[in-house]
Order: C-alpha cells, then structure tokens, then sequence
C-alpha cells in the first residue's frame, strides 16, 4: 500500500506544483506572501481534486496532511530566501524537501494501514478496458513529471552553463518554449520506447535531435557542451524515471 499512496500524492504534488502554478505565479510568490497563500490553495485543490475517485476519510486525511506540509515548506523557503537571489540550489533543495515529505506522509499512511480504493465506477471502467489501475497511475505521472518538471530542473541545472556571450550574434529572439516542447517531445518517446524495451530506438531519437542542431554544433564549442549537458540530463530522466515506475510491481 505503501507504493499506491506515494502513486497518489507524488501525482497531486506534480499537478500542484507545476501544472497548477504558472511561471507569473512562481515569481510573485517569492516577494509576496500572498501568492504563496494563492498557490497553497491551487495546491490543496489539485490534491484534493484528484481525490474524488478514491474518496474516504482516509485519503482526505492523506491529501490533507500533504496540503499543509507543502504549505509549511513553502513558508519556510519564503521567510529564508525572499531577500536573496533565486538559483537552481533552492530549487532542488525545495523540491527535496517536497519529497521527502511526501514519502514520509505515505509511510506514515502505510503503517497506519491507510486505503486508496478507487470507487466501483472507476474499478469497472477499469476492469472492462482491461488496464491495471496502477499501470495507469504510473503512466500519468511519468508523462507528468518528464514534460513541465523536467523542462524546469533542466533549465535550473544548466543555465549557469548558457553561453550568454552568443546571444548578441543571433537576430531573432530564442523560442525557448519551442526548445522545451521539442525536449518534452523528446522524453515522451524516449518513455514509451523504454517500455517497449526499444532501447536502440532511443538513439534514432537523439540522432533526431543532434542532425537539427549540427552546424551549431559543430562550429561553437561552448553551445555544443551547452547542448550536451542538457541532453545528457534529459535523457538520464527519462531513464531514471521509466526505470524507477517500471520496475514497481
């Protein structure tokens, strides 16, 4: 039960934290504490949103508990940070301390011998397309965390790296969303290649990805290690992420 619980809130936390919560959002909140109010409250509601087809006093308790630590946590980062400069070290470490609740309220919820059942609609629709409600569970939130989360870990653990000094040279603005979607797009065949167990698949797809980019490549050293960093990182998502929801049984 313990996997099905922390299924259940690592779901409500992504939909919470990242697809509830736009880039405006991100950067008021980290000057006024009122945003961080707003976004605690989008967050309870993603949480528990997704609680309506398992609902029972003991999955609001679990919804319930993660709403408020998240709310804590994200307090305590406004108190400590909100004089100093953003940079990825608070993200991660933000989101570490996410996890780390998360996991302890589905621990806790574990041993207390907590349930997530879905109701008998649910379990029907299930059971009639013939779809493991878990296999399912795992699919969402692998196309949940390998699509927005990761576009924004990536951005925060390479920007540093950014050649900067080139963006004079080039004479239109960088389409950095078209730069993400091409990533997400990416990750997603990666993911369901590795189901597949395609893995050679997987570097037609970074061929793919390498040939549009080659002249770049080829003539600017520092964009090339720019571009490699950041595929690397990509791509050890992909893996560590397929890997992790793939080998749960």
């Amino acid at each position: 039960m313990f996997k099905n619980i922390l299924l259940f809130v690592l779901v409500g936390h992504i939909l919470g934290d990242f697809y509830f919560q736009t880039e405006d959002m991100a950067e008021k909140k980290k000057s006024k504490i009122s945003w961080v109010l707003v976004h605690g409250l989008l967050y309870a509601g993603a949480v528990f949103v997704i609680s309506i087809p398992f609902i029972s006093q003991e999955v609001l308790v679990i919804a319930g508990s993660v709403a408020v630590l998240h709310f804590v946590i994200d307090m305590i980062k406004f108190l400590c940070t909100r004089k100093k400069k953003d940079n990825s070290k608070i993200f991660v470490i933000d989101q570490c301390a996410h996890m780390l609740c998360l996991i302890g309220v589905a621990y806790v919820s574990a041993k207390c011998n907590y349930q997530i059942n879905s109701n008998m609609v649910l379990k029907d629709f299930f059971d009639t397309i013939g779809i493991s409600q878990l296999m399912f569970a795992k699919w969402v939130l692998g196309l949940l965390l390998i699509h927005k989360p990761a576009n924004i870990l990536i951005q925060n653990l390479i920007c540093e790296y950014k050649p900067k000094e080139k963006v004079e040279k080039i004479q239109f603005k960088p389409d950095h969303n078209a730069g993400r979607m091409i990533g997400s797009v990416e990750r997603i065949l990666m993911f369901v290649l590795m189901y597949m167990n395609q893995f050679s698949a997987i570097g037609l797809v970074l061929t793919a990805k390498s040939i549009a980019r080659y002249d770049q490549i080829s003539k600017d050293k520092d964009f090339a290690e720019y571009y490699l960093l950041g595929t690397l990182i990509s791509t050890g998502l992909v893996i560590t992420c397929a890997g992790i929801l793939f080998g749960i049984n």
